[in-house]
């Protein structure tokens, strides 16, 4: 079963913004010196897409990553969450924040074969841009069974999706049938998890090629950015090493370790 989740960066709140060269704040988004990370409702679509997998229910998870795409340490981020595939749709200047345009170049990278995940997740907001109208939009676009601000998911016998939700006065229960597409808020249930050292590792050693779309192409443009393990980190081709000594020099030697491949991609570079 295939699961996939929409994210969008929201620019970093603890990083300051820079001023765009042309002094016009409208032009920040293109910006490339702009920090992104994931915004809470991101991360607790990105939670609910990986506990599903955990629990056996999906067999590969997809996350596409909107706004700041060309970020690298944001896509490395999502990298170390170890969803099965990473792809980046960065939107142009001119269309971020537009759910028609979203609408028409996203699916041709949640659809395989002309089929569409099992379901699709996306965080309440969209984005910085986002007024929460998003979801509602690409649901009605791609003609999917839809439900917003869900809490968490769980499958449901005749092979579609139980969402609960807290509604003005009580919690809910709603019933979408497979595909569908559902949009999340944050909860302290769906709080996204830390990813191992290791993952982190081996995320900064992935490379990333990104293609820009041509906004004014009347053929669905996709910009695809796939996530590549280096051949240095096939199984089983590097040596093992047995550390000895004290604990603080097993850690350093450790750190030394995890640190080299790298240092060495840094060095050719």
């Amino acid at each position: 079963m295939h699961i996939a989740v929409l994210l969008a960066g929201v620019a970093d709140p603890k990083k300051l913004l820079p001023k765009p060269a042309s002094s016009n704040w409208r032009d920040l988004p293109a910006d490339t010196a702009v920090s992104y990370k994931l915004s809470p409702f991101d991360e607790a679509a990105l939670e609910i897409a990986l506990k599903l997998r955990d629990q056996g229910v999906a067999t590969r998870v997809t996350a596409i990553v909107t706004d700041g795409a060309y970020d690298v340490t944001l896509l490395r981020a999502v990298a170390a969450l170890k969803p099965d595939t990473v792809r980046g749709l960065n939107p142009p200047q001119a269309q971020r924040g537009n759910p028609a345009w979203l609408a028409t170049h996203a699916a041709g990278l949640l659809r395989e074969d002309d089929t569409w995940p099992s379901l699709v997740l996306i965080g309440r907001e969209h984005g910085d841009l986002d007024d929460g109208m998003t979801a509602a939009y690409l649901a009605d676009a791609w003609q999917l069974p839809y439900a917003g601000q869900a809490l968490q998911v769980r499958p449901s016998p005749d092979g579609g999706w139980t969402l609960l939700r807290s509604g003005a006065l009580n919690d809910e229960s709603l019933h979408l049938p497979a595909p569908a597409l559902a949009s999340i808020s944050n909860d302290k249930s769906n709080r996204l998890r830390h990813p191992l050292m290791k993952n982190v590792a081996l995320a900064k050693q992935m490379t990333f090629s990104q293609a820009v779309p041509d906004g004014a192409s009347p053929a669905p443009a996709i910009a695809l950015t796939d996530a590549a393990l280096p051949q240095t980190a096939a199984r089983g081709e590097n040596a093992c090493r047995m550390l000895s000594g004290s604990v603080e020099e097993q850690a350093t030697a450790l750190a030394a370790y995890l640190r080299a491949p790298l240092a060495q991609e840094n060095h050719h570079a």
